[in-house]
């Protein structure tokens, strides 16, 4: 094998190691001139759809082992298939392995310990975030660095060879793996799948080990299923002196039986670890004494040479720019010979409230006779009328000292009346302007009323009814459709799409284009794509504006291609398709996430024969979807295989929210993440308060001129604004919002899972509009 050259690219230099799923080799990679780790699997079966079928799966979790962004995962460069054995092309790391570790020490200091299986929670929690549960951690998966960092190896390789047929180490009925039996969780033994807690008990199997010296359970492997399944394991600190109670509750609880019993996830694992630590830690450095007396029951590990290479790459060459609390490298700030300095505690993350459907508040109004379109205002003053309408202020609109101005809620029905309730919108705006009084010292003078349109009211209508009205904000595309001169220069922001321009309106979300630059950025950098068949949008290479998701892939330098046969859709049959995407051989097809009709029902049952990856593009859901919309958008997601992508400009608040780079989503108040759990309600927040920095400065001399002298002047003024919302900081340019996130969500068990921002997962700064 020595001398062999993978793919012409990967010419194996020295074997580092083998066992029962395959072999280890250093090897250098031709093409970029470094040193990787390439880990040969034993050979798929060779009778052909079987083959077919392992391989392809091989292929998925490959792609998802190397779409994984944290310190403490080893990176996943590459992957391949070599005379029917598939590989994978990792980065090389200078250390050796816990299970290396364990046979010369035999056990390790409780500092050391504590640390390392901290980073693999760390390393867990970047993966679990992203839905990927490893399912064999153990020791001889966690490497530990010449710097004292852990890292865990293998992700994706155990849940690939659960379907080898043939692998005496796959877990089936009357089989055991017995290479990790030491380290399954019970739910594993009942053939059950499992999630993030799965990884959890495994982590407490092995940080037992560390301490006490031997797993929890020894013995033969059908002992060991008894013992997992049914009997706790000797305390730690009855078999090593010294250990704590907490100790002790720490690796009891993750080796719960019950999944429920365990923590929650790899974060609040991370924190008991860190409250552990910092309890056994001795006083901080700058309060020792020049030279404490070392810990009774410290057992350093012995140096020793490393049995890889440094970890290399011109990726890991550079700090991400975005660094996260969680990932946080603890090593580099402590020795393995120095009491462990936990890293700060991450925020938690607040339990949302269930969801309560927008319908049942909006028949609550119509039993009661009161039209849904109730307006509703910050001062007390405001009177409403018998219709249940907010009243205009009692200010003429000519008079140069108004008391008040309006902010108008823009809203819309869909059929069935099961839209975006106006109760709730505007109550998301008021906390919006409470905030930004709070933040400016003084008071803001803007009442709120919900309005709603369909297309046919002129603006000069709209005024006549609301003459304080200096600003729209929310569900303007219905006001978008009227064909009418804003004379008075309205400060129109648009929270739901990103077709913002001079012309009128402001927009939050990232624009097509550049939802299409991040999204290449993405694919490029996770699953190495070059290629793309751009279906998302018929006739997107002729547009003469250059503006649209498939330009956006091109400026980011990927080639992109559009489908010939959907400029004629009678055309789009699955024959038709297939000669396309063989002509082309795309490493990755961009669909819309809205195919019915138009005959399109074909194009993803025939992408998805070919497994090509699927990406979605987002172009017709936006921050104001209603109930009809998640019904269709469903139906549509039922066609696309697990594993396919989307990209997104809102914040979904049926995601778990993201604390770590939108830390505002978690730290509101309990009244604030009750409205947050709408569609929209984010973007709307963050929405007014631009308007409201922008009416502060306009009002800073303390003069309140008429309300149709303010309009031009908060329009003009919002496009200087810097305001910092719930979803990063605004400002805007030509109207439309810059640097705005787009999001990334992969398809597990037919159920879209946030693995985060493009920004945040691939460690760079967005650019330009969006």
């Amino acid at each position: 094998m020595r001398g062999r050259r993978l793919d012409n690219r990967y010419e194996l230099i020295e074997l580092l190691g083998s066992g029962g799923m395959g072999e280890v080799w250093r090897a250098r990679d031709g093409e970029l001139g470094r040193e990787v780790a390439v880990k040969i699997l034993l050979a798929a079966r060779d009778d052909g759809a079987d083959q077919e079928e392992l391989l392809a799966r091989f292929r998925r979790e490959a792609r998802v082992a190397a779409a994984l962004d944290s310190p403490h995962i080893v990176a996943v460069h590459d992957h391949g298939t070599d005379g029917g054995s598939p590989y994978l092309v990792m980065a090389l790391v200078e250390g050796r392995t816990l299970e290396q570790v364990l046979r010369e020490s035999g056990r390790v200091a409780v500092a050391d310990a504590l640390r390392w299986m901290a980073d693999v929670c760390r390393g867990l929690d970047a993966a679990h975030t992203a839905d990927v549960v490893h399912r064999d951690i153990k020791p001889a998966n966690i490497m530990v660095t010449g710097e004292g960092a852990a890292k865990i190896v293998d992700f994706g390789i155990a849940r690939f060879t659960e379907f080898r047929a043939d692998d005496p180490q796959v877990t089936q009925t009357g089989r055991l793996p017995f290479g990790s039996v030491q380290y399954l969780a019970p739910e594993r033994f009942r053939q059950r799948r499992g999630d993030g807690r799965t990884d959890l008990y495994a982590v407490g199997c092995v940080l037992y080990e560390l301490l006490v010296g031997r797993p929890p359970f020894v013995g033969d492997a059908a002992g060991v299923m008894y013992n997992h399944l049914h009997d706790e394991p000797l305390r730690p600190s009855r078999a090593r002196a010294g250990l704590t109670p907490d100790v002790d509750r720490l690796i009891l609880d993750l080796m719960a039986k019950d999944p429920d019993d365990r923590p929650g996830d790899a974060k609040a694992a991370l924190a008991r670890m860190e409250a552990v630590a910092q309890a056994l830690a001795p006083a901080p450095l700058a309060e020792r004494e020049p030279s404490p007396a070392p810990e009774p029951e410290a057992e350093p590990v012995p140096v020793a040479p490393p049995d890889v290479v440094r970890e290399s790459g011109p990726e890991d060459a550079r700090p991400p720019a975005t660094p996260r609390p969680v990932s946080r490298d603890v090593s580099k700030e402590t020795s393995a010979q120095s009491p462990w300095i936990p890293a700060s505690p991450p925020a938690s993350t607040p339990r949302r409230p269930r969801r309560t459907p927008v319908l049942v508040a909006v028949a609550a109004l119509l039993a009661l006779g009161i039209p849904a379109g109730i307006g509703l205002s910050l001062s007390s003053s405001d009177g409403a009328d018998d219709e249940g309408q907010a009243q205009a202020p009692s200010t003429d609109k000519t008079s140069t000292a108004p008391t008040s101005y309006t902010l108008g809620v823009a809203y819309h029905w869909g059929e069935g009346e099961d839209g975006q309730d106006p109760r709730i919108t505007t109550q998301v705006v008021k906390a919006a302007l409470k905030e930004a009084e709070r933040r400016a010292g003084r008071k803001i003078p803007v009442n709120v009323v919900a309005v709603q349109d369909y297309g046919q009211t002129p603006a000069q209508e709209l005024l006549e009814q609301h003459p304080g009205m200096i600003a729209l904000v929310g569900a303007i595309d219905d006001f978008a459709d009227v064909e009418t001169d804003w004379a008075d220069d309205m400060a129109v922001v648009d929270t739901c799409d990103g077709g913002g321009g001079p012309e009128w309106e402001y927009a939050l979300p990232a624009t097509e284009f550049e939802v299409g630059r991040q999204a290449a950025r993405y694919l490029a950098g996770a699953y190495g794509v070059s290629r793309v068949v751009d279906a998302s949008e018929s006739y997107w290479d002729t547009d003469t504006d250059k503006d649209t998701f498939g330009h956006g892939l091109r400026e980011a330098g990927l080639t992109a291609l559009p489908l010939p046969s959907q400029k004629g859709t009678d055309d789009l049959t699955p024959s038709r398709i297939t000669a396309d995407l063989d002509t082309s051989r795309p490493d990755a097809v961009t669909v819309s996430d809205l195919r019915a009709g138009g005959g399109e029902e074909t194009l993803v049952p025939t992408v998805r024969k070919r497994d090509t990856l699927i990406a979605v593009h987002a172009n017709y859901a936006s921050a104001c979807d209603i109930g009809d919309d998640f019904e269709m958008f469903a139906r549509e997601d039922k066609q696309l295989p697990d594993g396919s992508l989307r990209f997104r400009t809102f914040n979904d608040e049926r995601q778990k929210p993201d604390c770590t780079n939108f830390p505002k989503l978690c730290t509101a108040s309990s009244d604030l993440r009750k409205l947050l759990g709408y569609r929209g309600t984010a973007e709307l927040y963050d929405g007014t308060l631009a308007i409201a920095a922008g009416l502060d400065r306009v009002l800073g001399d303390g003069v309140r001129p008429a309300a149709d002298s303010i309009r031009p002047q908060l329009r003009d003024t919002l496009d200087t604004v810097v305001s910092d919302g719930l979803l990063g900081r605004y400002s805007f340019k030509g109207h439309q919002a810059q640097r705005r996130p787009v999001w990334v969500d992969r398809l597990v068990d037919g159920s879209w899972k946030q693995l985060g921002t493009v920004q945040r997962l691939t460690g760079e700064a967005t650019n330009g509009t969006g």
